[in-house]
């Protein structure tokens, strides 16, 4: 099914990247085209979630020694995912992962400039994974409803500024082998039994907090949470882990213990192989738009 086959009550179209970790067909199927970033094995290229799943890909970083890489989508990439939409006269609204962790923003912005003539607004999320995705998921919901571009991306801003995510890893060796973590610190880290939570907002990547273990850590990242779903009804909540189902749905009903408000979302995805590779194995985050 192409993008020209959607609902004609959706007059905006909405793009984003793989790394918001929609499935696609399913993205699909709520207005919303995403666009793949890369996963190398080697000299082997697949696109992320559509030539590799996340269950071959989750046995391979297990079975394999050399780590895979990532690299962003082309601008060829993005201007295929546009093409259809601006033949068709649509306004379209791309929001990609945060542009500290990656150039797709730069790709998709490229894109843009081949089609002077078309609407075509770029947003930075300042978000990835979870968060990404919950914000495509607003736009998309949004553009069904009937809204404008505009309007879509005066959301979609906001979104950004009060998004909050959490993330921790059950240990720091995959952080070492990918180089984001010294062999050093991570020596240090587990002599006192340090596990990091990080917060993700405004576009970065932060320390939260230094917790003695993985149990607290995700306590942690409940406590904060918590508080922003509790600001008001409306929410919109996404869990993701990298092949670590158990413990996302143990962060759920915590959460779910913890909060007094009514979500407009509550989901848990997976992360695919781009945000895999570099969480590495039973990473788990927890991602909060609080409500309106």
């Amino acid at each position: 099914m192409t993008s020209l086959s959607k609902s004609a009550a959706q007059v905006v179209a909405i793009v984003t990247d793989s790394t918001s970790d929609l499935d696609p067909a399913a993205a699909r199927a709520e207005g919303i085209d995403v666009v793949p970033l890369f996963v190398n094995f080697g000299d082997t290229r697949f696109r992320d979630t559509i030539d590799l799943t996340r269950e071959e890909f989750y046995r391979k970083l297990a079975s394999l020694k050399a780590l895979p890489t990532t690299a962003q989508p082309t601008p060829a990439m993005f201007e295929d995912a546009f093409r259809p939409h601006v033949e068709a006269g649509r306004p379209i609204v791309c929001v990609t992962i945060m542009a500290s962790l990656s150039g797709t923003i730069n790709a998709a912005t490229t894109a843009a400039r081949s089609f002077p003539e078309a609407e075509i607004h770029v947003v930075d999320s300042g978000s990835v994974a979870g968060g990404l995705a919950l914000m495509a998921q607003h736009a998309g919901e949004m553009a069904r409803a009937g809204a404008g571009a505009a309007s879509i991306v005066a959301v979609l801003e906001r979104d950004g500024t009060v998004l909050r995510g959490f993330a921790t890893v059950p240990d720091l060796s995959h952080a070492v082998r990918t180089g984001r973590v010294s062999r050093t610190q991570a020596f240090i880290g587990s002599l006192v039994k340090i596990v990091p939570v990080l917060r993700i907002d405004g576009g970065k990547v932060q320390e939260h907090a230094r917790v003695r273990t993985y149990a607290r850590a995700l306590d942690t990242m409940v406590e904060s949470a918590a508080l922003e779903v509790n600001k008001a009804d409306g929410a919109r909540i996404c869990i993701i882990h990298s092949n670590a189902a158990g413990e996302a749905a143990g962060l759920a009903t915590k959460l779910r213990d913890r909060i007094t408000t009514v979500p407009a979302v509550f989901e848990q995805l997976e992360a695919g192989p781009v945000i895999g590779t570099h969480a590495g194995q039973g990473a788990v985050g927890l991602f909060v738009i609080p409500g309106p």
